[in-house]
């Protein structure tokens, strides 16, 4: 029974120690190639490991060449049942002010494998708050925006229900 228990607890040991020491860069420039060939590029971040993920401070994002935005903090979280992806600060540029919002203060999204069909989003910003879910086998993404402040600029992209209220739909 004691070889047991040592067996047992040796192998969730070297299992955290894996994950713990785990190249989490690499997961993340993982993440940067796939974004590339999108021509979308991250430049002039600072990465810093941390215990459980990953953070990126201070990154500029190009899409086709235009700067986009400058976002302050992204927040990597990798675990084995959830992962958390948090980003904080988001400043769209000025050139884009009439088609996006001005700040978007912070964006979270969570997958787990409790539900592993659907990534859960919730976020705040100039234009008040929002839910949302991305379905993964309709491939469809679903934005709610319960607390509304400013949705002038946004507001071309949303639909009107009277039970949903404000919200985004599209399929990928």
């Amino acid at each position: 029974m004691q070889m047991v228990k040592r067996i047992v607890g040796g192998f969730f040991l070297s299992l955290l120690l894996l994950w713990i020491f785990a190249p989490k860069q690499e997961l993340y420039y993982l993440f940067e190639k796939s974004l590339k060939k999108q021509n979308i590029i991250i430049s002039d971040e600072t990465i810093v490991n941390e215990w459980f993920g990953l953070k990126v401070l201070n990154a500029d994002v190009y899409a086709n060449g235009i700067k986009v935005a400058k976002i302050d903090e992204l927040n990597f979280n990798f675990f084995f049942i959830y992962s958390n992806l948090d980003i904080n600060g988001i400043h769209i540029d000025e050139s884009l002010h009439n088609m996006a919002p001005k700040v978007i203060n912070s964006l979270n999204s969570t997958y787990s494998i409790i539900n592993p069909i659907e990534i859960k989003l919730d976020g705040e910003g100039s234009f008040g708050e929002l839910n949302g879910n991305i379905a993964l086998l309709q491939r469809k993404v679903e934005i709610l925006f319960p607390i509304v402040k400013e949705l002038k600029t946004v507001k071309k992209f949303l639909k009107k229900d009277k039970t949903k209220g404000w919200y985004y739909e599209t399929n990928y």
